[in-house]
């Protein structure tokens, strides 16, 4: 039986170090003490990685040796949207054939955006960029698809860095449009193009992730990776658990977890901080 159940969407955004990564892998890999703890394939685009995780190469290939690490380093082809296009087909055919993972890391959306939007060529288009944004849009359309867990069936776990909401700005005569009014909320998902603004539908949760001063034993402020599950202010987050957490009066963000604990606290609604304790 699949480890994270019910299978779910997960995005985490925030800025560098925030964490993301970390989190994300630790659904199969528990970089702490370089043991696996499910069946899990890691995906990545660009310039996305961390080696410190020292995550092990089975988890970056497929079955077949094919490489999950997919970029353009000249970029001078659109390859890595074939190797994408493949590679899911591959999963979903698994999947519907009984051979399901447990957990699928996509680490980064944003830098999937950034590869397509520069190794996209408008040749001799005349609809020019907007043939681009056209393409992009298609393209987020059909991995959102692609991804779904209903589709996989095993939990799907997808990184993506920060951006701030645009204000409206008045330059001259012209005046500058900023994003839609009624977004209550400064930080969401980076993306460009229109799709930005479609992108937590497509997920059970989005949890905004930074890093905050944490006090060790010995007095220390060391770095803490903060997860945050609910909307407060600031940040867009989504939570289809939020029912159980607030019920259970967990609404502070959680620090430093790994996935399976994260999991288990948004589904059974578990307080980690005093779970074990007499």
């Amino acid at each position: 039986m699949n480890k994270y159940m019910p299978a779910a969407g997960t995005l985490l955004y925030g800025a560098g170090g925030a964490g993301k990564t970390g989190l994300a892998v630790s659904a199969f890999w528990d970089w702490m003490f370089g043991k696996p703890v499910a069946d899990g394939k890691l995906i990545s685009f660009g310039a996305e990685d961390n080696p410190a995780l020292e995550i092990p190469e089975e988890f970056r290939q497929t079955q077949n040796g094919t490489s999950l690490r997919l970029t353009s380093p000249l970029l001078d082809s659109t390859e890595f949207l074939q190797q994408f296009d493949l590679i899911t087909r591959k999963l979903i055919y698994d999947a519907e054939n009984g051979d399901k993972l447990d957990v699928l890391v996509i680490d980064g959306l944003s830098e999937f955006d950034l590869l397509y939007e520069h190794t996209f060529d408008t040749g001799d288009d005349e609809k020019g960029n907007f043939a681009k944004w056209d393409g992009l849009l298609n393209q987020m359309f059909s991995m959102m698809l692609r991804i779904m867990p209903s589709v996989l069936g095993c939990a799907v776990i997808t990184t993506a860095r920060v951006m701030e909401k645009k204000k409206s700005k008045q330059s001259g005569k012209t005046t500058m449009a900023g994003d839609p009014g009624w977004m209550d909320f400064d930080y969401y998902p980076s993306l460009r193009g229109s799709f930005r603004l479609h992108l937590p539908h497509y997920f059970q949760n989005v949890f905004y992730m930074e890093t905050v001063p944490e006090q060790a034993e010995d007095g220390q402020v060391i770095p803490g990776h903060a997860t945050h599950l609910i909307t407060q202010g600031e940040y867009l987050t989504k939570c289809q658990w939020e029912h159980k957490l607030l019920k259970a009066g967990l609404t502070r963000p959680v620090v430093n977890l790994m996935w399976p604990e994260l999991w288990a606290m948004l589904t059974q609604a578990i307080d980690t901080k005093t779970q074990g304790e007499a």
